[in-house]
């Protein structure tokens, strides 16, 4: 998946997960550094709302649109990032 932000940014999956990573820590008030990939988002405290948080400035940064659920069936940034990176067309997650 290539998804363009305000038509001249690619996207890669390093620089998404980076993103998800600092957003998750932002949220969650840890440095990024103490957030694992691989932990889901909620043992750090993420609840619905700030899932919900996550999901809109994922459409404001690069205008990927994520269902209300998805950040529950893909609870840690790295699935987050495969499930984007594996079955999105650019922009649009499907979900």
């Amino acid at each position: 998946m290539s998804t363009e932000q305000n038509g001249s940014r690619q996207l890669d999956e390093k620089e998404l997960r980076e993103w998800l990573i600092s957003r998750a820590a932002k949220y969650a008030k840890l440095d990024n550094g103490e957030i694992d990939a691989d932990t889901p988002l909620s043992q750090y405290g993420l609840d619905s709302v700030s899932a919900v948080a996550l999901a809109v400035d994922l459409e404001d940064e690069f205008g990927i649109v994520l269902g209300v659920d998805t950040l529950w069936k893909y609870p840690t940034v790295n699935l987050v990032v495969e499930m984007l990176f594996s079955t999105t067309p650019a922009g649009n997650s499907g979900e």
